[in-house]
């Protein structure tokens, strides 16, 4: 996290606090302390250095309430006591003040603080009913470094689609600043402008429905040079040795459709899976495409975007974890209304541990023709 140059203010960090709506989300009748005040109290507290402990900062908020009073020339009564406080911040806004604290003192969050989530929807095993092609669907937005599973959104597979849901969640959870990748069904403007305004990063899936874009970034990889590539050690299983490569391309905006202008795309990059036989005998090779805003200034950088492609599949994991802890032999006619929120898997697993049941999911996607 770094400072921005700050410029001076025509009002008071305090003023500011008053005067911005919704901010306080109590109810008008029977406010007893000012809600300016008392995140004003707190904001000098933690900026004093304490350790974040709401008891130290409690302490603080007590011996300057003097000083305070006379700086904002507001006159409370008495201090807000220890019991009250976690009370009281309860019904702070989160967002607002934390846009409010970036905004005032420059803060700007660096790329390296930010996290890599992954957004999927999958049909709920077992609510497909007799005479219908699709079922209830949940879509999960996971953490890449933990799995943990940060939201989750429901919708009506024969009436509804995935994409508008997927952005519900984004915006709901509030990660649209974050780090997101998606699959080629979510490569819309809507999705990559959204995230992009919100100084996000996207990593998305690209396939031959985007004709012009799938196009150029197979035209872009056969006349220029891959700025940075990568080459994983083979992997045995299933009956097969798996090797994947990686080759991080620049787009140029120029080359774009007007439609993705807004969307600041400058990054493709192409992933290259060959699968032989125990034999050596080669089985088949294959080439996914993936488009980002991220423009990578180093090697690592570019590993960044290579590892956060393989760890998306995580979450096709843990949608595997939900269908063995809900058997279709336990769902039934109207599951979908009355079941509650499928098991996810235990936070404390680590993310690498849980990277070997990748492919046991993509053994079966692909079936035993290979």
């Amino acid at each position: 996290m770094t400072t921005a140059p700050c410029q001076g203010k025509a009002t008071s960090f305090f003023q500011l606090l008053q005067n911005t709506p919704g901010l306080d989300g109590r109810d008008n009748r029977g406010k007893t302390h000012n809600m300016a005040f008392v995140l004003t109290g707190l904001t000098l507290a933690i900026c004093c250095g304490r350790d974040g402990k709401l008891s130290r900062l409690h302490r603080h908020m007590v011996n300057h309430f003097e000083e305070l009073r006379a700086a904002t020339q507001t006159w409370p009564k008495r201090v807000i006591s220890r019991a009250q406080l976690p009370l009281l911040l309860a019904k702070v806004d989160g967002e607002v003040f934390a846009r409010l604290l970036f905004d005032w003192f420059g803060l700007v969050l660096s790329e390296e603080a930010k996290r890599w989530f992954a957004f999927d929807g999958k049909e709920l095993r077992g609510s497909i009913l007799p005479g219908h092609k699709r079922g209830e669907a949940c879509v999960s937005a996971q953490a890449h470094d933990s799995g943990q599973v940060v939201g989750q959104t429901y919708y009506n597979g024969r009436k509804e689609s995935e994409r508008p849901a997927v952005l519900q969640l984004l915006n709901d959870s509030k990660l649209c600043s974050q780090k997101i990748t998606l699959d080629a069904l979510h490569l819309t403007p809507k999705a990559t402008k959204a995230i992009h305004k919100a100084k996000g990063i996207y990593l998305i899936g690209l396939k031959s429905n985007q004709k012009h874009l799938y196009r150029y970034c197979i035209c872009n990889s056969l006349t220029s040079k891959a700025s940075y590539e990568r080459a994983d050690e083979p992997q045995r299983g299933h009956g097969r040795i798996d090797q994947r490569s990686y080759a991080c391309y620049e787009l140029r905006p120029d080359a774009l459709a007007a439609r993705w202008r807004k969307a600041d795309m400058g990054t493709c990059v192409i992933v290259t899976r060959t699968r032989n036989a125990l034999d050596g005998r080669e089985i088949s090779q294959e080439k996914c495409y993936y488009v980002s805003n991220a423009r990578p200034a180093n090697l690592e950088e570019a590993e960044e975007l290579f590892d956060a492609i393989r760890r998306h599949w995580l979450l096709e994991v843990t949608h595997h974890y939900r269908d063995v802890t809900a058997p279709a032999a336990r769902l039934g006619r109207g599951w979908a209304e009355n079941q509650e929120p499928a098991c996810q898997p235990d936070d404390e697993q680590s993310a690498d541990a849980r990277c070997q049941s990748v492919e046991t999911i993509e053994a079966q996607e692909h079936g035993c023709s290979d």
